[in-house]
């Protein structure tokens, strides 16, 4: 396990915002670096909090909380919570998929800078780690970004990741994997808008996903057309933990020039550390009172590369840039 070596301890509180599996994962994962976060949710944890009530942001929140918001899904959140945060002094890292909350939280980049506020929006695989991978990949004005995930659907499913893929994805198109025999179908995504503040060369950004569960798509696709996705949100995640499985990865895919090239991130077990780790090197180095300038943090400044892929590397997760044509 990787600690903070002595005398390095966090400076400030660290608050885990939400109970459920990537709540608890980050949790474990910030205990195991030696930071004791307290953990909040409306129903478990150390305090409650539903992060939809002003009053009760008020009563949990302190000036100088770093605080990292889990509570999915984001398509479905307001910015509250940040509003509040703003307005009391906290920091703040999420780990949000949603585009239109990403578009929501960069128009408070004049309010955070003012009020000397961070604000790590999307702090995941799909922005966070793609935006490392593309410093990785050496690619200095990517074109175009494929981003194709694969989760270890046996491992993360739940009611607030199903809904949000569900809010977000286009049966219509489809396309396979550069990198394994996979055929994702796109959802939209944060990275659509946070990836080009960070590279104005791109011209699109795409997600792709594959629920990674046998007949998963094809049953999901179905009830969309037939009007059963109320009932199917019910029972999904319970077939996925039964059925899905437990492998997982996340490709980066990049064209710059007439050159591709691609990251790609896979575990055996574990590979939604891929989407946790970024959060708690973040909360890590905000803990510790890093000088990071206030506002909207970018992605491809969130983390270190270096940094991140070395963690995830002894976490188990398999980090292999390889240039290709596809």
């Amino acid at each position: 396990m990787v600690r903070l070596p002595r005398g390095e301890a966090p400076l400030r509180r660290v608050i885990v915002l939400g109970a459920g599996f990537f709540g608890r994962a980050i949790a474990r994962r910030l205990a195991d670096v030696g930071i004791a976060p307290v953990v909040a949710s409306r129903s478990r944890g150390d305090v409650r909090i539903d992060v939809e009530d002003d009053r009760a942001i008020r009563e949990v929140l302190r000036q100088g909380d770093v605080v990292v918001d889990t509570v999915g899904p984001f398509q479905t959140r307001s910015t509250r919570l940040v509003e509040g945060a703003i307005e009391i002094g906290c920091d703040v890292v999420d780990l949000s998929d949603s585009l239109a909350y990403a578009r929501a939280v960069l128009a408070l980049h004049d309010r955070a800078a003012s009020a000397g506020v961070r604000l790590f929006t999307s702090c995941s695989a799909i922005a966070t780690v793609a935006a490392s991978a593309i410093r990785a990949s050496g690619t200095v004005a990517p074109e175009t970004c494929d981003l194709f995930l694969a989760p270890a659907s046996a491992e993360t499913a739940n009611p607030a990741t199903v809904r949000a893929f569900l809010a977000s994805v286009d049966w219509s198109r489809s396309r396979e994997f550069p990198a394994d025999r996979r055929r994702g179908h796109r959802v939209e995504s944060a990275a659509a808008a946070l990836l080009p503040r960070s590279w104005p060369s791109l011209r699109w950004v795409d997600f792709w996903v594959d629920p990674n569960a046998p007949f998963a798509a094809r049953s999901l696709a179905l009830a969309s057309r037939f009007g059963l996705m109320s009932l199917l949100s019910a029972v999904a995640p319970l077939s996925a933990r039964l059925l899905g499985r437990r492998e997982g990865s996340f490709t980066v895919a990049l064209s710059e020039q007439g050159r591709y090239s691609l990251v790609r991130l896979a575990a055996p077990r574990g590979s939604y550390l891929i989407a946790a780790e970024p959060a708690v090197l973040a909360a890590e180095s905000l803990g510790s009172g890093a000088a990071i300038p206030p506002g909207v943090v970018r992605s491809d400044a969130q983390v270190d590369p270096a940094t991140l892929f070395a963690r995830l590397r002894e976490l188990g997760v398999d980090v292999r840039p390889s240039p290709k044509t596809w």
